[in-house]
């Protein structure tokens, strides 16, 4: 039997989406999850869940994530504050 591990990154919206809106729309919309829990999610379909929440944690959290067996889902807050940033650069003509 072959299981998943999957890794996601958790900042509860859709920021890339939302920051392409604004460059191109002015606003975001419908990119703000609100208070969800993806790895909580995971485990109540019997999934394992793991969380880093901090770059201190990824070794020793990946180690116990590939020692599990079964589905995985390992969770990785990440904050996008800076996005804008990476579209400066991008052409105008591209998010048109």
């Amino acid at each position: 039997m072959t299981f998943s591990s999957n890794m996601i990154w958790i900042d509860g919206t859709y920021e890339m989406v939302a920051v392409q809106e604004e460059k191109k729309y002015g606003r975001p919309s419908g990119t703000t999850f609100g208070p969800v829990d993806p790895v909580k999610y995971a485990e109540a379909f019997g999934a394992h869940g793991f969380m880093i929440q901090s770059s201190d944690q990824i070794s020793s959290v990946l180690k116990q994530a590939f020692d599990t067996p079964g589905p995985i889902l390992i969770g990785v807050q990440v904050d996008y504050w800076d996005n804008h940033r990476l579209f400066e650069q991008v052409n105008k003509r591209s998010i048109h």
